[in-house]
């Protein structure tokens, strides 16, 4: 590629990028914002133990934050933007992390290119899949360290290959390390680049390209190749990271920190059988319904060995909610048989990399087989978070799958273009669902707290996400669980869905209700939603990453009036393990 070439590309990236993220800038701070927001206003008076601070969360009081699952990273990336703009505006921080995004366009590109003969496809894919594009509107950990994975692989990439540089060794090393230093998941990142470099070395010359690749993908390069300890080396670098990180914490909090980590999953029951069946039906309509738009996968299918296999997946996926989730609608059935159909052909399809052993194909196999495991041992719920770290090996053998709808003739080209505009058109209004999720909380707390508020009582709350940032904003004060601070004439609002919690002062005895608020959405579809059994964000919800509304509320607040004194024993207080 000349110069004039790779300048317009970039171009292209940075504009594609720049069409994806800026209509939604001003989103709400959405979900776990909040938490991340809290941690960076505390880096900044104490850069060294960000989470040294009490801790409230979900009703529950901690000493501190150190058990946090993340680690810094995005967290003083904040505390950096508060710093140089000295402001707190939604858009600001939206548009600081907009770098994230433009790290897995152009990781994501270069890395395609050694997969597929049009990896501009691939990028457009990626970056319209409505869990990229819904998740890219946060602050939290998700897309970060998606970017950093795909930089990280597509430098190794490329000096597995013989066309890098000692500068990409450097680069890999950085990105592993600020990966590293978002969460501990980058191990299996870590175990991925150590399986590639494993089976380099038993099948030296096992190089050749997925079909629709590029054919001068072929040629094996002598390019720059690193000696094996200064891979090894590479590797331990994050384990180092954590060793110090940790080490320090012990020292400081005199425990080991992530044993109450340990033990909160074991409250959780990871391991249960039922929930990890949960867990993985949860993956796949997840990778069924929100990493592409499904009708491109069905799209893809060629050989009549195919169709009929896929028909068969149909069938039983049209079977299963009928006869296990018989309450359900009928248009939540649908969506559940066709996501669970979608899923499982893709899943199918990614096995059929293990073919031919060849290190390129065996790298992304090892990539959505490890996320795979990795959801259902380690965490305690589905959720699109904990899947993204799968999408790029799954695009790109969609990008493969379907390469023949974009040849440059004839009706397939149209079909392909067709194709495209219909995996925006329907990646648009899921992340708009969104948008519009989380302005109900930032409008609503406004309504509330101006309502309520006055000289005479507090206004108290219960409720997580963006709730709580912004009755926190507008003047409201959260109450735990086993808090005696209300008094008569309070006021306590609680959302149905934002995680609310019990209080003491729950029940007749201390409390009447004054009114119910709704939230009012202008779409249909839900992300988080009890009666259409969406759970984007968590599988705690529902089963589908995304639902269509029963025409019931889903989400709205209950206001409380406080009758009287807390009168009884204040029981212990409970933790989160």
């Amino acid at each position: 590629m000349n110069n004039f070439s790779r300048y317009k590309t970039e171009l292209l990236l940075l504009l594609l990028v720049a069409v994806f993220s800026l209509p939604f800038a001003g989103q709400a701070f959405h979900i776990d914002d909040r938490l991340y927001l809290e941690v960076a206003e505390h880096a900044l008076e104490k850069p060294f133990f960000p989470y040294d601070y009490p801790l409230l969360f979900e009703g529950l009081e901690a000493p501190d934050g150190a058990s946090h699952s993340h680690l810094p990273l995005t967290v003083y990336y904040m505390a950096f933007i508060m710093l140089v703009t000295g402001g707190g505006q939604e858009w600001i921080f939206h548009f600081f992390f907009m770098i994230f995004p433009l790290i897995a366009a152009f990781s994501f590109h270069n890395l395609a290119s050694r997969y597929v003969s049009n990896p501009m496809i691939a990028v457009f894919l990626l970056l319209s899949a409505p869990a990229f594009l819904t998740l890219g509107h946060n602050l939290m950990t998700d897309i970060p360290m998606l970017a950093f994975w795909l930089l990280a692989l597509d430098r190794y990439m490329r000096i597995l290959e013989g066309d890098g540089n000692r500068r990409d060794l450097v680069i890999l090393s950085i990105a592993l390390l600020c990966s590293a230093f978002i969460s501990m998941l980058t191990m299996g990142l870590v175990i991925l680049l150590a399986s590639g470099l494993i089976v380099r070395k038993l099948r030296p010359s096992s190089y050749s390209p997925l079909p629709g690749s590029d054919p001068s993908g072929v040629e094996v390069k002598t390019g720059y190749s690193p000696p094996a300890w200064v891979w090894w080396v590479i590797l331990l670098l994050p384990v180092l990271l954590w060793i110090a990180w940790y080490g320090r914490a012990w020292l400081h909090y005199d425990r080991f920190v992530l044993a109450n980590t340990l033990m909160h999953m074991d409250k959780r029951n990871t391991l249960e059988l039922s929930l990890v069946g949960t867990k993985l039906l949860s993956f796949l309509l997840n990778i069924g319904g929100i990493f592409c738009f499904p009708i491109l996968i069905w799209a893809g299918l060629r050989k009549k060995t195919e169709w009929v296999s896929a028909a068969i997946i149909l069938a039983g996926s049209l079977a299963a909610p009928f006869l296990f989730l018989s309450e359900w609608a009928f248009k939540d059935k649908m969506l559940f048989s066709l996501f669970l159909a979608t899923g499982i052909i893709l899943f199918m399809e990614m096995t059929k990399l293990s073919a031919g052993l060849e290190v390129k194909n065996l790298v992304l196999l090892f990539w959505f087989l490890g996320i795979l495991l990795t959801c259902l041992v380690l965490f305690y719920s589905g959720s699109a978070r904990y899947v993204l770290l799968a999408l790029p090996p799954v695009i790109l053998v969609i990008t493969r799958k379907a390469a023949f709808l974009f040849q440059s003739e004839g009706r397939f080209r149209t079909a392909g273009i067709l194709l495209l505009t219909m995996a925006l058109l329907y990646a648009l209004p899921i992340s708009w669902a969104d948008y519009e999720f989380a302005e109900g909380y930032r409008t609503n707390a406004s309504q509330l707290c101006n309502k309520y508020s006055s000289p005479e009582r507090t206004v108290w709350f219960t409720g997580e996400w963006g709730f709580r940032h912004y009755m926190a904003e507008n003047g409201a004060r959260i109450i735990a669980r086993n808090s005696t601070d209300a008094v008569p004439g309070d006021i306590i609002i609680k959302p149905y869905i934002a995680s609310p919690w019990v209080t003491l002062y729950d029940g007749d005895q201390y409390c009447r209700l004054v009114e119910q608020v709704p939230v009012i959405t202008t779409l249909p579809l839900r992300i988080l939603d009890f009666s259409s059994h969406a759970g984007f964000y968590s599988s705690g919800w529902g089963l589908l990453p995304f639902g269509w509304t029963s025409g019931s509320h889903w989400e709205w607040f209950n206001v409380f009036e406080v009758t009287a004194e807390y009168d009884r024993p204040v029981p212990e207080a409970e933790k989160h393990w």
